[in-house]
């Protein structure tokens, strides 16, 4: 096809919105940085107009952008991603051995992303679709379990924290309500289950994943197991590292279902070449990530004509 072939169906394509298949819901896998590519995704999809969804469901990075996306503020996380996401402010490695300083500062996350010069729109954000917000109960002595905060009734801004409250990269939990929670990753990270027990047909899913098609989790190392152990080495936390342990087998699973038993779910995957990782600083992979997000997104709705 001749480029100008192209943009003639391109065109065409965001003129008659009429034509798009009436998808539902929109479920977005978190992952840190990766968190990019979910941005590009959701950039070409607000650049033209694609907004079909009954609701919105994200894990971590999925859903503080997700939430961006929902407020009409996409620009938010991606100008967020290039800025403040990059400082010394947010990651800081040199905090691994020390117990009582976080590695991942989410307070000042919040307080400068989503609260800050230009806050998120909590008001057009709870006229918009429901956006829900998975995060992980940890309490005392029980095994974890995930709960699903809603941006229509939950405070927005704990839920975002507390959805991204990675274990030992967050230092203790994330107080609300009766809940201690941590990161929605933890147990439902790609939360696609959510949405079908909530009556939604599989066709009527769109799934975007921070991994490469084919991507299966290994089991975590000696020394990272070490870190866990010794961080919540209180007994009353043995369901947590228990769960923190298994979770490669519980992800990979998902995985094998999201490709096989629920094979009618649209999933879009970075490319192969997609080189950011939950930590990455490095503003050209960030800035590659993104772009590489903007085209599949534009690919998806190009394959919907």
């Amino acid at each position: 096809m001749m480029i100008r072939d192209y943009f003639r169906k391109l065109s065409s394509l965001f003129s008659r919105n009429r034509r798009f298949p009436e998808k539902k819901v929109l479920v977005l896998e978190g992952g840190g940085m990766r968190g990019i590519f979910l941005t590009g995704v959701l950039q070409a999809f607000t650049d033209r107009g694609y907004f079909p969804w009954k609701m919105i469901i994200g894990s971590s990075a999925g859903a503080l952008t997700g939430s961006a996306y929902a407020a009409g503020q996409i620009y938010l996380a991606r100008d967020a991603f290039f800025t403040e996401l990059l400082s010394g402010k947010f990651i800081n490695i040199t905090n691994i051995l020390n117990n009582e300083k976080h590695i991942l500062n989410l307070d000042w996350m919040v307080e400068t992303i989503v609260r800050g010069r230009e806050p998120v729109d909590i008001a057009r954000l709870k006229k918009s679709c429901p956006v829900v917000i998975t995060a992980t109960n940890c309490m005392e002595g029980n095994y974890p379990e995930t709960v699903y905060l809603n941006s229509k009734k939950d405070d927005i801004y704990t839920a975002l924290k507390a959805t991204a409250a990675i274990p030992f990269l967050y230092r203790g939990f994330v107080q609300y309500r009766d809940y201690q929670l941590l990161d929605g990753g933890l147990l439902d990270p790609i939360p696609y289950r959510h949405a079908l027990d909530l009556g939604y047909r599989q066709e009527d899913i769109l799934v975007v994943v921070t991994r490469k098609k084919g991507y299966r989790k290994k089991e975590e190392s000696f020394w990272v197991k070490s870190l866990y152990e010794s961080y919540y080495k209180d007994r009353k936390y043995r369901f947590l590292v228990d769960a923190m342990e298994s979770r490669f087998t519980m992800y990979n699973r998902m995985l094998d279902d999201l490709e096989g038993k629920f094979s009618g779910i649209d999933v879009l995957y970075p490319p192969d070449d997609f080189n950011v990782d939950r930590l990455t600083r490095d503003d050209r992979r960030i800035l590659h990530g993104f772009e590489q997000g903007v085209e599949a997104g534009k690919g998806f709705l190009l394959s919907l004509i």
